[in-house]
């Protein structure tokens, strides 16, 4: 019986050794049974699987000053808000704004910043801000460098997108609005939000 119990001090120091050469942190072991011990069997490892945990928040990263009314009637306070921003853009970027159930801005997403000629968003990204600020409504908005505010089919195609994806999560898409140096583009003033 005693000579049973004297290789578990061996296995201990053996478990150790192999950490060690393997380099890695310290491992649980599985008991092991007289036949391994005795056949000089490596132990087993337990092993753990670990489920990342996280938290989502939102971060304000600046302000941009607008008027004292920053509820939305039409098309034309959205681009009072957002000309200058989306003016002074060298790429298109587009913009979600975030209304509460009045129509009153209560956050501004940059979705994303693109290239010269497109701005390339999934409706993931455009709702992500807009669930986790508890909107009741979106408007959509980006600029084209080229002066030119005509949508193009990827325009109109990301329209109807994130609106059929608004039906479903429950927030309305009110407006998509293209703003350019000669002129602007209201999808809901056209009759083209779907």
């Amino acid at each position: 019986m005693n000579q049973k119990r004297a290789p578990y001090s061996k296995t201990l120091s053996k478990a150790a050794e192999i950490n060690n050469a393997n380099n890695q942190l310290p491992l649980a072991f599985l008991p092991q049974s007289d036949s391994d011990i005795l056949n000089n069997q490596p132990p087993k490892r337990l092993s753990a699987k670990y489920i990342p945990v996280y938290h989502i928040e939102l971060v304000r990263d600046r302000t941009i000053k607008v008027e004292s009314s920053h509820s939305i009637h039409n098309s034309d306070d959205v681009v009072a808000i957002l000309r200058d921003e989306l003016l002074n853009a060298d790429r298109e970027k587009l913009i979600c704004l975030m209304l509460n159930a009045k129509n009153a801005v209560i956050g501004m997403d940059i979705v994303s910043v693109g290239s010269l000629t497109a701005s390339i968003a999934h409706p993931r990204e455009i709702f992500k801000s807009a669930i986790l600020k508890n909107a009741a409504s979106i408007i959509l908005s980006h600029g084209h460098p080229s002066g030119d505010p005509t949508p193009s089919r990827d325009d109109a195609l990301m329209t109807e997108r994130v609106s059929k994806a608004g039906e479903i999560l429950g927030i309305k898409l009110l407006d998509h609005v293209i703003i350019a140096e000669h002129g602007t583009f209201s999808f809901a003033n056209a009759g083209r939000l779907p």
